[in-house]
């Protein structure tokens, strides 16, 4: 009996272990579970990133290069010549009062012409207190002829009064009527236009100052005007009372240029006054006794002068150029190979 229970108690207790055993087994399972995750929990922490590294520094830039120097300015060439020759006219016809060039019909034909043209600077007169002068300096047509009765001219004016004050002033005249003086200001310098054209009995009169753009156009009704000559001429202006004429003491006006001087006939044939052989250039020369009028030829005295030049190469252009000379005293005559027409007379 008690072998047996002895041996109901060992199996018991086998039993019994075995349950236990088997107790521990499951509760081991969870066991090991958790130290399954634990140890993959208990991996190495991450190492530290390592820091990134500076940017490194930007090379110098290379410094920019010398500007090479300014090439220097070429010298400025020198001012062309206006054209105007300076050479004196020869076979020049003599006058008291005026000085400069005439187109007339060449080999005596009387031709008519319809348009004179041309410009020049106003010059600086020198004036001296205690004298009074004139000069005036004009295109027209007509008034060469010494039959002629009419002249068609528009100009300025450079005066000298006692003071010894200079004027200077634009002005037109239908010959033999008086000068109009125009609202044109004048001063040395300017660079004058002048214009005459003659249609039937009609006058065109234009004056232009080229250097301030002004300009003054006349037109006038005028009976009978005479268009067989045209003129570019440097004046004394006379004084005239009635049909008697005395040229005044002429302004030292040093010289004056005529420039793009042009004609026109009636048929239409135009230019320079070389242009045309149906007209001729005649040169005149100014000779005016300053002595006060009596015996021309009574004792030394000075004479005024005013000479033209030779034309230019075109034909357009040439120069007056204002002087003195010594003329010799009684009974020493005229001088060789010159006239002297009365005052007033062209």
């Amino acid at each position: 009996m008690l072998g047996r229970v002895t041996r109901e108690r060992s199996a018991a207790l086998l039993a019994l272990a075995s349950a236990l055993v088997a107790i521990a087994l499951v509760m081991s399972a969870p066991a090991a579970a958790l130290a399954t995750r634990r140890d993959a929990g208990d991996a190495g922490t991450t190492g530290v990133t390592g820091t990134t590294g500076g940017t490194g520094t930007t090379g110098t830039t290379g410094s920019t290069g010398t500007t090479g120097t300014t090439g220097t300015t070429g010298t400025t060439g020198t001012t062309g010549t206006t054209g105007v020759p300076t050479a004196p006219a020869t076979n020049a016809s003599v006058s008291a009062n005026w000085a400069g060039y005439a187109l007339i019909g060449s080999d005596g034909a009387t031709r008519h012409f319809t348009r004179v043209a041309g410009d020049w600077t106003e010059p600086t007169v020198d004036c001296i207190a205690g004298s009074d002068s004139y000069s005036a300096f004009w295109v027209g047509i007509g008034g060469f002829s010494e039959t002629s009765k009419a002249l068609e001219q528009t100009g300025t004016e450079a005066d000298c009064d006692s003071n010894g004050v200079a004027h200077y002033y634009a002005w037109y005249e239908l010959v033999p009527n008086g000068p109009v003086t125009v609202r044109l200001a004048v001063s040395p310098g300017n660079t004058i236009r002048a214009v005459v054209s003659v249609v039937h009995d009609v006058v065109r009169l234009t004056i232009d100052n080229l250097s301030t753009g002004a300009h003054v156009t006349e037109v006038r009704p005028f009976k009978d005007p005479d268009t067989t000559s045209a003129e570019w001429i440097a004046e004394a202006p006379s004084n005239c009372s009635g049909n008697n004429c005395k040229a005044l003491p002429l302004s030292d006006f040093g010289s004056v240029d005529f420039t793009a001087a042009s004609a026109r006939l009636h048929d239409g044939r135009h230019g320079s006054l070389t242009a045309s052989k149906q007209w001729s250039a005649q040169a005149i020369e100014l000779n005016e006794d300053s002595g006060g009028g009596g015996n021309r030829f009574f004792g030394p005295r000075e004479e005024l002068t005013a000479v033209p030049t030779v034309l230019s190469a075109t034909g357009g252009a040439f120069g007056v150029t204002w002087g003195e000379q010594q003329q010799p005293g009684f009974g020493s005559g005229a001088p060789s190979g010159r006239n002297f027409p009365g005052f007033g007379e062209q």
